[in-house]
């Protein structure tokens, strides 16, 4: 397979393994990570999600030859389930991590700005490489990308091409921290662990809500934080951290 899944302690890792083409994706990949994005989204026993890839890549973007001699019509079912995939990252109430060592360029670049969190080697390189083949980003590159660098900076990386290393892209905010090549992955897996471990139905919510937020005005905002918040006060999240709080322990999440 093209990706690797597994699950451990609340955590769920999906891990790009094709190093020899730098974990490009090509169709079966695609499918692939669609049918891991919805077992993570529909299994109640993963509370986070952690992305990486082998080979010292993240993920070099599409592979170009599975382009040659495409229809507009298999082109356009070709994006149509990346769009799924992207949507239900995009959407996914639940903790995801990207960790990020050498190339995450095209649609790698997208699906770690996916994350709620990325993690960076220094030897991260990131990088919006459409024009290179002259094409437009996929995967909600440019929605996401300008969320975080704004639309100026966000149309000057993608006409450009430029490749941005570890420092830069967390000077923009893209990348939260960045850890030595040999800390990356069990930096990554405490911190999806500690995610795990914690409110992840408050998470998703506040994620939920940030997300809406992006495109509506204060009072719609405001209701969708209420109702949110109406909810979340009656889970068993909320009372085992009300309780752990007045008995002065950590609490114990996990529950609905």
């Amino acid at each position: 397979m093209p990706l690797l899944y597994s699950r451990s302690e609340g955590v769920g890792r999906m891990t790009f393994d094709f190093p020899q083409k730098k974990n490009a994706l090509d169709q079966d990949a695609r499918k692939e990570m669609e049918r891991i994005v919805t077992e993570v989204r529909d299994d109640d026993r993963v509370r986070a999600l952690l992305i990486g890839g082998t080979g010292g890549a993240f993920c070099a973007g599409g592979d170009i030859n599975t382009f040659a001699g495409s229809t507009p019509v298999a082109m356009r079912n070709r994006m149509k389930q990346q769009h799924r995939v992207t949507r239900m990252l995009h959407d996914l109430e639940k903790p995801v991590i990207a960790a990020v060592a050498g190339p995450a360029f095209g649609v790698g670049f997208n699906i770690a700005l996916l994350a709620d969190v990325i993690l960076a080697a220094p030897s991260a390189r990131f990088c919006q490489a459409y024009a290179r083949v002259a094409i437009v980003p996929d995967g909600g590159g440019l929605y996401l990308l300008s969320r975080v660098v704004g639309t100026q900076r966000a149309k000057a990386m993608f006409m450009t091409a430029q490749v941005i290393g570890a420092q830069e892209a967390r000077d923009l905010g893209i990348v939260h921290a960045i850890h030595d090549e040999d800390a990356l992955e069990p930096e990554a897996s405490a911190l999806a662990a500690r995610l795990a471990e914690g409110p992840t139905r408050a998470f998703g919510l506040g994620k939920a809500m940030l997300n809406r937020g992006m495109d509506c005005d204060l009072a719609t905002y405001l209701e969708i934080e209420a109702t949110a918040e109406a909810f979340i006060m009656q889970t068993e999240d909320h009372r085992e951290a009300v309780a752990s709080f007045r008995e002065k322990r950590q609490p114990r999440f996990g529950g609905t």
